[in-house]
């Protein structure tokens, strides 16, 4: 028997790792080393700053202060409710958009990707303000109204929800149409040639198989959609009424206008476990419904 064979019955024999079992276990552990610097990103510029946040939010009775206060109410009630049409209006308009780019040809898709991807080009402020032009009582969509006949005067299309939903879809729709269209290239064409041969109509294509298998990538845009509406700050103020304010406007009031910091901090914090909450059902009844299907 040789040395190192009787090495290994002993180490067994001790319930130690043999050297050739050591060295995985080595490699293994010298993954985390490469997570340190993430890690270390994340503590100083994330959990940091987050930690004095908190931290900051409960000095002077911030929460008391600010939830008492009818706008910090009505500007919550304003984030979800503006956070809630935009996402659905933002979903809804994205699948349509890549539906037709699954279906598309490869020069089509091309352009449709350019038009798609313009707004991730175009700064945001930009963007409200082009829209502020058109909606505009003497802009080009009044105009055109009142060309066709279809109304007398201008109708007020500026500085109101509609007005900021507008623009919030219109910054949005790029993070709605890509998850989706990822996972419409996802579902195997023969599906659907199978359907057909039996007889299915498109109708019926659509709702039993395109629909059910795209539902991640909606899920998932719907998600990313309504999370990055609740952070809006600049189309309420350039495109919303006094009455369209949400919360990041009231955080910037306590901050900037009071010099409240921890009133601010509380604000920000509130949003956040609101945000989380509203997630964590979401995720629960997708998981839900997950099941439900797998069942």
């Amino acid at each position: 028997m040789s040395a190192i064979t009787s090495q290994r019955i002993q180490a067994k024999g001790r319930g130690t790792p043999t050297p050739d079992e050591a060295k995985p276990r080595r490699r293994r552990s010298g993954w985390w080393l490469l997570l340190a610097p993430v890690l270390a990103f994340d503590v100083v510029l994330f959990l940091t700053p987050l930690g004095k946040l908190v931290g900051s939010s409960f000095s002077g009775n911030a929460y008391q202060r600010v939830l008492e206060d009818p706008l910090v109410l009505r500007s919550l009630a304003n984030t979800l409710t503006i956070s809630l049409a935009s996402t659905l209006v933002t979903v809804g308009l994205g699948y349509v958009i890549a539906l037709v780019l699954w279906r598309s040809g490869n020069i089509l898709r091309v352009v449709l990707f350019a038009v798609v991807l313009l707004p991730f080009w175009t700064g945001i402020l930009v963007k409200n303000f082009a829209w502020a032009v058109l909606l505009q009582d003497n802009g080009i969509i009044n105009a055109f109204l009142q060309g066709i006949g279809l109304t007398d005067a201008p109708i007020e299309l500026l500085h109101n929800r509609f007005a900021v939903i507008v623009g919030m879809v219109h910054c949005l729709l790029p993070y709605a149409v890509f998850p989706i269209f990822s996972s419409l290239m996802s579902i195997d064409d023969r599906l659907g040639l199978a359907a057909r041969s039996l007889g299915a109509r498109e109708g019926s294509v659509f709702r039993h198989i395109t629909l059910p298998l795209s539902t991640p990538g909606v899920s998932a845009a719907g998600l990313l959609v309504f999370i990055m509406s609740t952070g809006f700050f600049i189309t309420p103020v350039v495109m919303g009424g006094p009455g369209d304010m949400m919360i990041a406007n009231q955080i910037d009031y306590y901050a900037r206008q009071l010099t409240d910091f921890p009133g601010a901090a509380a604000l920000a914090v509130i949003l956040t476990a609101l945000v989380s909450i509203l997630v964590a059902i979401y995720q629960r009844v997708l998981k839900a419904g997950g099941h439900h299907e797998d069942n």
